[in-house]
């Protein structure tokens, strides 16, 4: 009975460790889809870029949502941290306005703004749901 729960152990802890050494999704790994961005764009222009920008490069007290100062806050962060500041802070006339959804298409919009490739699925806008994909800048 010692040596199965012994060895039980031994072969939960390495599972887990094939686990951990698996890659995790970065935002190269085509998070979002082509049409969700467009959405997120029309939204943006309507909802962020009075502050942001056109270019999302930022203005006065606003930052910007590409580019190295903004990456120098959120590189190694996931995708669910910065939605997560996104639906609880803006647009800062009026946080936590906007749905979960327009969120998700914001953030989509975001990602296609910074290079990174589009592929067949939307993001989720549920809580939770993007804390597997990290933010990088560069591709790994």
């Amino acid at each position: 009975m010692r040596f199965t729960l012994a060895a039980s152990f031994v072969i939960l802890l390495s599972a887990g460790g094939l686990r951990a050494g698996a890659q995790a999704r970065t935002v190269w790994d085509t998070v979002y889809s082509a049409e969700q961005a467009a959405r997120g764009e029309m939204l943006y222009g309507e909802r962020c870029a009075r502050c942001h920008g056109d270019t999302l490069m930022g203005m006065e007290s606003a930052p910007g949502l590409t580019g190295t100062a903004f990456y120098s806050n959120w590189e190694g962060e996931t995708l669910d941290a910065l939605f997560e500041r996104m639906r609880s802070s803006m647009p800062q006339d009026k946080p936590g306005s906007l749905t979960r959804p327009q969120n998700a298409d914001i953030l989509a919009y975001i990602l296609r703004a910074g290079g990174y490739p589009a592929g067949a699925t939307a993001l989720e806008g549920q809580s939770g749901a993007l804390s597997g994909i990290t933010i990088r800048m560069y591709k790994p």
